[in-house]
């Protein structure tokens, strides 16, 4: 497992996750009888906040994957294991 990589992914996921529950947090609430200019500041509060919370959920699934995919990697030996061992023939 390569350590930077999996802590990358962590990083990730958790500052994807914050972001989502802030963004969450201040989803625009609507009020009755809103004039037509404040229902389309709304609406585009609201599209904006929705964008804000897709983007964040996307930051958080590639950090799960990328830490879930360190798992898996390993890191090369250079050297020492896989080197032919050759011996001289014994003599008589």
């Amino acid at each position: 497992m390569d350590k930077r990589i999996f802590l990358l992914g962590v990083a990730m996921l958790v500052s994807g996750g914050l972001s989502w529950f802030y963004f969450n947090s201040i989803m625009p609430v609507g009020t009755p009888n809103m004039t037509e200019d404040e229902t389309s500041a709304f609406n585009e509060a609201q599209a904006v906040n929705t964008g804000l919370t897709n983007i964040s959920q996307m930051v958080a699934g590639l950090g799960f994957f990328i830490a879930l995919i360190s798992v898996g990697l390993r890191r090369r030996n250079k050297g020492g294991v896989g080197k032919p061992v050759t011996q001289k023939p014994a003599e008589i």
